[in-house]
């Protein structure tokens, strides 16, 4: 089966937007057994649209298309759609419906300008839009089945997930009862992670690997298709390739859920019924952003103090003067007062702290750009370690220093967890 995905809009070959639609399309393609082949963007051009679905729909055999549904005269995909398949556009009823349905629930007026969002190829199905205005539609062309969707992301995955799939699903026999299992694994390069695991194929030859690196982290994905949920072998099986995996992985796997570091850390937290503060300097909020982007992290988060200046340090931390004067504030013993101060400050079970140089500049012999020193206190613990990391990009290494600390951190509770 061949699948195509084709993102619409002036505004995605400018670069003012990152196509995220497309990695979310490709994924929840492939999470049902389909592969893309290709993916591609063009601007607001009728023309140039109408062109490449005329050429997909003699190519693929599923084409999902984004953006240019919308009320302005540049929102121009169904019109394109109209030229490659040869059907007019007209007021699709459905459409109309849903539109003046949504108007009505948000006290809106459904203008003609709006109304234009529901002229679509005639022979064409209309889909739901949840969250805006825009209706999408699906039509076949030639051996393709092409659906159309707004570009905002939020309208269209929901979308996706509640008008496209079972259409997928019925049109193409498809299934999403397709086994997989992640590893999240941090403190090793993707292609140390793939070298580690070359022997899988041959020893799980029904299975395969899927690999993504998002720095610094690597997500591992061990796939099992044409398989059912429910088949006690199938789950099995693939719980054998996972510990055979994690067993090859150098204990650089971090959550065997294939969840963040900073969910691991919460559901960590969580089931022992603990607390935890965060002290930054180098990494300005880094960490806490990480910890409360997780869904319930009021449960166990209780303060951050983002403390660059040395007197911040102090007055807020109680970081003690001598230390700052005879250390400096990039020292071992300034990130660990720092942990204290912060887990005293906010009576919380456990703190971490940072405190180092993010680079570009600041650097000098002794302390060099990438030098981090990460502070963790708790009930048994009080204790800071030292790292260097030469990845010569500021974000890059406030990323390193971020996942570092929250590493040293879920170590500690791993090993706390064991102990118990």
């Amino acid at each position: 089966m061949i699948a195509h995905i084709l993102s619409t809009g002036d505004e995605v070959l400018l670069g003012d937007i990152v196509d995220t639609n497309s990695a979310f399309l490709c994924k929840a393609l492939k999470d049902m057994g389909v592969e893309v082949q290709k993916i591609m963007a063009v601007g607001d051009d009728v023309e140039l649209i109408a062109s490449i679905i005329g050429d997909i729909s003699l190519k693929a055999d599923i084409c999902l298309i984004t953006g240019g549904l919308g009320p302005t005269r540049d929102d121009v995909t169904a019109l394109a759609c109209s030229k490659a398949s040869g059907h007019r556009l007209e007021l699709n009823q459905d459409a109309l419906v849903s539109m003046k349905s949504y108007f009505k629930k948000r006290g809106f007026v459904l203008t003609k300008d709006n109304e234009k969002q529901a002229m679509l190829p005639a022979g064409s199905r209309m889909l739901v839009n949840h969250n805006g205005t825009a209706p999408g539609f699906y039509i076949k062309i030639n051996q393709c089945r092409f659906f159309f969707m707004p570009g905002v992301p939020s309208e269209m995955k929901i979308m996706f997930e509640k008008e496209i799939k079972q259409v997928l699903m019925n049109e193409f026999n498809l299934s999403d009862d397709i086994l997989i299992e992640r590893l999240t694994v941090f403190g090793l390069p993707e292609s140390r992670v793939g070298a580690l695991l070359k022997g899988f194929k041959t020893k799980f030859p029904e299975m395969r690997l899927g690999f993504r690196a998002d720095f610094p982290v690597i997500e591992v994905k061990i796939i099992l298709t044409d398989s059912d949920k429910d088949n006690k072998k199938a789950r099995s099986d693939i719980e054998t390739a996972k510990q055979w995996a994690i067993g090859q992985l150098e204990n650089k796997v971090v959550s065997i859920q294939g969840l963040s570091i900073a969910q691991e850390i919460g559901r960590l937290l969580t089931k022992e019924k603990k607390t935890l503060a965060i002290a930054e300097s180098c990494t300005g909020g880094l960490i806490s952003n990480m910890v409360t982007d997780v869904a319930g992290s009021s449960d166990y988060f209780l303060f951050s103090g983002i403390t660059y200046s040395n007197d911040a340090k102090m007055n807020i931390l109680n970081v003690q003067k001598k230390t700052i004067i005879d250390f400096g504030a990039v020292h071992e013993q300034t990130a660990l007062e720092m942990a204290q101060g912060a887990r005293l400050r906010a009576g919380a079970d456990f703190a971490i702290s940072t405190t180092g140089i993010a680079g570009p500049g600041g650097g000098t012999e002794e302390k060099p750009v990438g030098m981090v020193c990460i502070g963790l206190s708790g009930p048994t613990v009080s204790m800071a370690k030292t790292y260097w990391f030469s990845f010569g990009d500021r974000v890059r290494n406030k990323k390193m220093f971020a996942m570092m600390a929250l590493e040293l951190l879920r170590r500690h509770l791993v090993s706390v967890t064991k102990t118990a």
